[in-house]
């Protein structure tokens, strides 16, 4: 069953039913920018087995150059999530790069009407990032030229991009910040798994690292799976056998239940 509700949004599974008399559990996917459908059933079949129907919700350039787009984005998902056949449903949460972004404007909206959004945290079973986009404006103004430009033209692209952060730092940079400790100060303090690699030309791993240790001090159940080299948000494709492996005994740490006997 696959249900559209916008061109963006895409709910894939069977919703109509329960499992085992209980809600089916809802994953929330958030796809790195430019995501081929082929590529993002690979993580889909993954989650079938365990009874998870999935939100797919991508995202796009706009969004993140433009944060008050994002945040009317992020709105719209929180409040489709907070309706039916959704608002009563466990989530688990699967974010790459500019999609771990769109959940950064999520945390800040919750933060700003904690009473709104209560039922919002208090269904997430646990969280999943993967090549999150962590480090200082220069390495942010990286992203964009790669995803718009041909490598010829990405040296002109970044430029433009810096000038961009730098003409509009109120709206742009310093809500990049906010999102940032979004994160850093993460409300939910269930299970975290984070997936990283140490040549990731769009993320300062040492940043993540760092972020990952804040959050076990603070006494969030939090582990990382890294790599030497491997390529930003293609883990799976690059390290299958790892990747697979991590994350079903993440789930198993979180109590999903029917856990096939293998992946």
């Amino acid at each position: 069953m696959i249900k559209r509700f916008s061109s963006t949004i895409t709910l894939y599974g069977n919703s109509t039913k329960t499992l085992n008399g209980a809600s089916r559990p809802l994953l929330l996917f958030l796809p790195w920018y430019g995501a081929k459908c082929h590529a993002m059933d690979h993580y889909r079949q993954i989650y079938y087995p365990y009874g998870f129907d999935i939100l797919s919700v991508e995202s796009s350039i706009l969004h993140f150059l433009w944060p008050q787009y994002g945040l009317s984005y992020a709105s719209e998902v929180l409040d489709l999530l907070q309706s039916e056949p959704f608002s009563s449903r466990p989530l688990l949460i699967h974010a790459f790069s500019i999609g771990g972004f769109l959940f950064a404007e999520m945390l800040i909206i919750t933060q700003r009407d904690v009473p709104r959004y209560s039922g919002f945290g208090s269904r997430i079973m646990g969280q999943i990032f993967d090549s999150l986009v962590a480090g200082d404006v220069e390495l942010l103004a990286n992203d964009i030229p790669q995803v718009l430009a041909p490598p010829i033209l990405q040296p002109f692209f970044k430029k433009i991009t810096l000038f961009y952060f730098w003409l509009l730092s109120g709206y742009t940079v310093k809500h990049y910040q906010a999102g940032i400790r979004a994160f850093w100060e993460i409300q939910y303090h269930t299970p975290i798994l984070l997936f990283y690699s140490e040549n990731d030309p769009l993320s300062n791993y040492k940043k993540l690292e760092a972020m990952l240790f804040h959050w076990q001090k603070k006494g969030i159940p939090a582990i990382g799976k890294s790599w030497k080299m491997s390529c930003h948000a293609g883990h799976l494709r690059q390290h299958p056998q790892e990747y697979r492996s991590t994350l079903q005994n993440f789930l198993q740490s979180i109590g999903i239940i029917h856990l096939p006997s293998k992946l």
